[in-house]
């Protein structure tokens, strides 16, 4: 009987150790599939996904956008390597600074025009210097080499003043100007600066004061409206000389710049001695200024220099009124558009949306090679203006003005030689051996053509903003959002006593301070 019991207590101690093991198993393999499925389910941090751009090039774009990649065009290293592949044989290349939601949407066209102007057409030794992220986004969007002018966090939380939106606006400016400047001639590099609002007629390198190495910088001046060197063109050298007094400027900007009397131009002035002089509260708070050998240089009057109050819009309206916007942007007689003629220019807002929208998504699927010019709404462009009635800008934000022509641009003598072939749209056809513009018949528009994303809907939906009646009777802006402070660029320092522009243009009301910080 007891050996029974024992065989009985045994059987029992091995079934309870098998359900143990089987316990085990089973939470470890539980534990298992909800960790596996938990890590599938967790967004990644490290990669940025996007869908594909619509008409949009990608060089290196979208694909391999990452976490780090602001931090990745902002190094030497990728500064370096612009260098090293824009650069002419003699290490010279141009640059130009962008920045915002209004300039950096012309990028493309600044790029162009340098191509065109340079003697290898298929390199135009120049790239794009962005002032901040929307910039970098938008530059890459459009195929333009960029770098990226920023700030390291050690540097930001010292700051300040670190608020005033306008004064900042300036404040990076400044820094793209005098910190880039200074890197690329450390790097043995020699540069010519060349603003957004300088259209040039020939290759700027090419109308350099000579000899070249008589001086360390060349700097363009206001043709004798004011004493003041202007910022807006010059070329540095790459000597020890220029390296030295790049560096201490881009160092006395980062530390005083966001102060509110300065700007980047009279900055320069002074430290050239030329017409202004610091405060004497700067002097003693800096080194002794170092000496550079400079000139002032007209370039061979081969540029126009816009110089407008800050508005990339007004800017590139007027460039194109005079013809001097890339060749690609007016395009030849071998370039492909369409567009649409609208006959009841009272057409509701909202079968002008339903128009647009299937007019996109055409330029998206049977029509890609095509440049969209948009219809008009009205049976005079000079009296009522596009712009007056869809907010431009934010139109353009979404669509680009790469692939998008206003109306007006069949009124410019570029354009108007451009074939017109008027036809019926048939689906059927990809129109790819027509040449010019094809004027589709209104009637022949699928107004329920599928979008070809979801996505793609709400791009339409939001980049499509009006305004009715038309804005100052078809003479002013539709905009749904303030003037933005990155486009204004109102200088912001004293101009008491100071007869030459932009102080000229300066009142007793909107003074900033009661004393000229200059002396």
């Amino acid at each position: 009987m007891f050996v029974f019991r024992i065989l009985r207590h045994n059987r029992r101690l091995y079934s309870t150790i098998i359900l143990l093991l089987i316990a085990f198993c089973f939470s470890r393999l539980t534990l298992y599939l909800y960790r596996k499925d938990l890590i599938q389910n967790i967004p990644s941090s490290t990669t940025i996904t996007t869908e594909k751009s619509i008409l949009i090039d990608e060089p290196e774009s979208s694909k391999t956008i990452g976490k780090n990649t602001f931090d990745k065009y902002s190094s030497d290293e990728h500064l370096l390597s612009l260098l090293t592949q824009y650069s002419n044989t003699f290490k010279q290349v141009v640059i130009t600074i962008i920045g915002g939601d209004s300039y950096s949407l012309f990028a493309w066209d600044w790029y162009e025009r340098m191509r065109e102007t340079s003697n290898n057409t298929n390199k135009c030794h120049c790239f794009v210097v962005a002032m901040d992220e929307i910039a970098v986004i938008l530059a890459i969007k459009q195929g333009v080499p960029v770098y990226y002018s920023t700030f390291t966090f050690e540097q930001q939380i010292n700051w300040i003043n670190s608020i005033e939106a306008k004064q900042h606006s300036l404040y990076r400016v400044g820094h793209a100007k005098f910190d880039t400047t200074a890197r690329i001639v450390r790097m043995g590099y020699s540069v010519i600066l060349s603003e957004m609002d300088v259209f040039w007629r020939s290759y700027p390198l090419d109308h350099l004061k000579q000899p070249i190495n008589a001086y360390d910088l060349q700097i363009s001046d206001h043709f004798g409206s004011h004493p003041r060197v202007n910022i807006g063109i010059f070329f540095v050298r790459s000597t020890n000389t220029s390296i030295e007094f790049f560096s201490f400027v881009a160092d006395f900007w980062l530390r005083y710049g966001k102060g509110g009397f300065l700007s980047d131009q009279r900055v320069l002035d002074a430290f050239l001695k030329n017409y202004d002089r610091l405060d004497k509260t700067y002097l003693k708070a800096i080194k002794t200024i170092p000496t550079v050998y400079w000139a002032p240089h007209a370039f061979g009057f081969r540029f126009s220099h816009m110089m407008t109050d800050g508005n990339a819009f007004e800017l590139f309206d007027r460039a194109e009124k005079l013809g001097i916007r890339s060749q690609k942007y007016y395009g030849d007689q071998n370039a492909k558009y369409f567009t649409v003629t609208i006959s009841n220019t009272a057409m509701t807002i909202n079968n002008r949306n339903l128009l647009i929208r299937a007019l996109l998504i055409l330029q998206y699927t049977h029509l890609k090679n095509r440049i969209l010019i948009l219809p008009a709404f009205t049976h005079s462009l000079t009296a009522i203006t596009l712009r007056s009635q869809l907010d431009e800008k934010k139109f353009l934000l979404y669509w680009s003005d790469k692939y998008i022509r206003l109306p007006s641009f069949l009124l410019h003598n570029k354009t108007r030689s451009i074939p017109i072939t008027n036809l019926t749209l048939s689906l059927n056809k990809k129109y790819d051996d027509i040449n010019g513009i094809l004027n589709l018949s209104i009637d022949s528009i699928p107004l329920n053509l599928p979008a070809p994303s979801p996505q793609f809907e709400v791009l339409i939906r939001d980049s499509l903003l009006w305004c009715s009646p038309p804005v100052e009777n078809g003479r002013g802006w539709c905009s749904h959002h303030p003037r933005d402070f990155g486009a204004t660029m109102d200088l912001l320092f004293a101009c008491r006593g100071d007869p030459y522009p932009p102080c000229a243009n300066k009142t007793g009301k909107n003074e900033q301070f009661l004393y000229r910080p200059y002396e």
